[in-house]
């Protein structure tokens, strides 16, 4: 991985990136299921893969990131990103669970409507509460999301019901 970083992410906008989403990653609990590889791989895909081929700015990277991943980019079914590592294009979000994907995608929508009514320095601030607790930012309320996915009950083997509790 080191090798293809070398050859890859020489730019420094996204080392500026990588830098920020780790940080991010670090304040914000929806975010850390992403691990170092999928955070340089987003960079990367973020400021380079555009038309122009030319490295977005890292304000204009930035917001992309929150936007790609609140569209759902790490959820079943999506385009994803392809690891350039694996044979049979396998998609890096794929070693999450469907949880740890909603999760993710609930953050960045969270942070990504806050980002649009109050800008980047709540979210660069390193307020970690802004996707727990509702808050108001001009005259607008941003409240949390709520989880998408929930786990299915699981089915005990040996009686045949549904469910975890014992009644």
């Amino acid at each position: 991985h080191s090798r293809w970083f070398e050859e890859n992410a020489q730019h420094s906008s996204v080392k500026v990136l990588i830098r920020l989403l780790r940080d991010l990653r670090n304040r914000f609990e929806g975010f850390e299921p992403l691990n170092p590889w999928m955070l340089d791989l987003l960079a990367h895909s973020s400021i380079m893969n555009n038309p122009s081929r030319q490295a977005l700015p890292v304000n204009v990277a930035f917001r992309r990131v929150l936007q790609l991943l609140a569209s759902g980019l790490f959820l079943p079914g999506s385009s994803s990103i392809a690891d350039p590592f694996e044979t049979n294009n396998i998609r890096i979000h794929t070693s999450l669970l469907l949880e740890q994907q909603d999760v993710v995608c609930l953050t960045a929508q969270t942070l990504i409507r806050i980002l649009a009514v109050a800008g980047f320095k709540p979210i660069l601030d390193g307020d970690s509460s802004l996707i727990t607790e509702a808050t108001e930012w001009n005259g607008t309320l941003i409240t949390p999301l709520d989880k998408a996915y929930e786990r299915p009950a699981e089915t005990k083997a040996d009686d045949g019901t549904i469910g975890d509790s014992e009644e």
